[in-house]
């Protein structure tokens, strides 16, 4: 909240969220709601899963902008998607109500008082973030959560418990149009997890040497008495970790203070061995691929440096369905696998689809993408991107989304990219619309004994998933 437009908590009653129907932004206000603020929100967009957690949380969301959405407001809320212009935002600057970021909302509303543990990173932050709540709640901490996705044990994005622990996702994304840094240095972190570092956000970052600044700034607010548990696998991080005071371990797939691989691998679950200085458990889960057992490690070794016992680790593990978007398997009935997955990073891409070829060596992977966010929809991994499908047998991809909003020599040429696929081997196809892409499907499935679909983008990708379930029960009905 801006010095000059401060007004104490007390004096708060009704807050407005411009842009509520972002994750962090509707988990917020469902908070604020939580704790007994009359709350409102607007987004030029309204549409499900938040808008349906919106409304059964009784708050009210207005569909697209308009000035007397902000009239009474004691405090508004600014998402990070608004930019000046925007008619609300406007709207409040020129009248002086008072605003703030979600990030600092969350900070000042939610973890001043408590022992905050932040996970940041590139890929990984959501589902170590909920298994490390989940670690906690099994361990009897009673312990609150915000993260990037909905926990399917939790059905909810956030937790208030009472305990002394808050379990915070850090995004390195910028904070507001009037605060141009990363959400993650308003949450005073005790305790930090570093799951991965590399080149992303291309829109607001120039290279990884900007993004491994912010990173060192925030090593650097950990106290010398917090913990830092932090990746071997990225070069980069450990160049971050080099200035860190911190008590610091590492953990990774070998050589590191705390390390996972997979045992064995049948009936629904994989058994992990799990390395520490304490000696060696194994460790039962339902999650699947390497990437997934970077995240149980390094949520592990985290809740061990805290001094939670090792069975109740275990348990945790063991219980865990994992995080909604994540590997979420949709539909499931005879030759017919369809996964949901957050994947839009060439590295998370590429991590994905090895774990099913992994888990299902005799399947048709079907992989079908949208370059959806503000890296993807850039030619800053153009050349790289082709490679990420190297375990897909057929790569559907919808062409970009809002392509003009980009600067014309960033745009990525996905032409170019299918080519590319192409000359590799792969059976890959372009797409105007999310219909065409359905009918395609329902094609080539019905010449493969087992088939896997995995649709990856980190948004509503024009109500594929809907149209993608309807015909695959539909064609499961005719069959039966």
């Amino acid at each position: 909240m801006r010095s000059r437009d401060y007004r104490r908590i007390s004096e708060i009653n009704r807050i407005h969220f411009i842009g509520i129907c972002g994750v962090a932004m509707g988990s917020l206000a469902g908070m604020m709601k939580e704790i007994g603020y009359d709350v409102s929100g607007s987004d030029e967009q309204v549409y499900p899963p938040m808008s349906e957690m919106l409304a059964s949380w009784g708050i009210p969301v207005q569909s697209g902008f308009c000035e007397r959405n902000v009239n009474n407001a004691d405090l508004v809320v600014i998402g990070n998607a608004i930019s000046r212009g925007n008619v609300e935002a406007e709207y409040v600057l020129n009248e002086g109500i008072p605003y703030i970021s979600m990030a600092q909302a969350l900070a000042n509303f939610f973890l001043r008082q408590r022992e905050v543990v932040a996970i940041a990173g590139t890929h990984g932050k959501t589902t170590t973030s909920a298994l490390l709540a989940h670690i906690l709640t099994v361990a009897g901490e009673d312990p609150s959560f915000f993260v990037g996705g909905v926990p399917i044990n939790y059905h909810s994005n956030y937790r208030l418990g009472s305990g002394k622990y808050f379990i915070v996702e850090a995004d390195e994304y910028d904070s507001a149009f009037f605060e141009k840094v990363p959400k993650f240095m308003f949450y005073r972190p005790r305790h930090c997890i570093l799951t991965a570092l590399e080149f992303d956000h291309a829109d607001i970052y120039r290279d990884l040497e900007e993004i491994k600044l912010w990173f060192r700034r925030l090593v650097n607010t950990i106290p010398s008495k917090g913990e830092i548990i932090y990746s071997r696998e990225y070069p980069a991080l450990l160049d971050v970790m080099t200035t860190s005071r911190s008590v610091s371990h590492s953990f990774g797939l070998a050589s590191a203070d705390f390390s996972c691989h997979e045992e064995s691998i049948g009936n629904g679950s994989a058994i992990l061995a799990f390395h520490c200085t304490g000696g060696k458990y194994r460790f039962e889960t339902r999650l699947f691929g390497e990437f997934n057992y970077m995240n149980i490690c390094a949520a592990a070794a985290m809740a061990m440096r805290l001094g939670i016992q090792s069975d109740a680790i275990i348990e945790a593990v063991r219980t865990f369905r994992g995080v909604k978007r994540r590997q979420e398997l949709l539909f499931e009935d005879g030759n017919v696998r369809i996964y949901e997955d957050f994947a839009h990073h060439p590295t998370a891409i590429a991590q994905v689809l090895g774990s099913m070829r992994k888990r299902y060596p005799d399947a048709k992977i079907i992989a079908v993408y949208e370059p959806r966010s503000a890296t993807s929809r850039r030619n800053v991994f153009q050349d790289i991107l082709p490679l990420s499908f190297k375990d897909a047998d057929v790569v559907l991809m919808k062409k970009p989304y809002r392509l003009e909003a980009v600067p014309a020599d960033e745009r990525i040429h996905i032409e170019t990219v299918i080519d590319s696929l192409r000359d590799i081997g792969k059976d890959a196809r372009l797409y105007d619309a999310v219909d065409h892409i359905v009918a395609d499907v329902a094609h080539i499935v019905a010449d493969s004994p087992l088939n896997v679909v995995i649709i990856m983008s980190n948004g509503s990708f024009d109500g594929i998933y809907g149209k993608m379930l309807q015909m695959a029960k539909r064609n499961a009905s005719a069959r039966n």
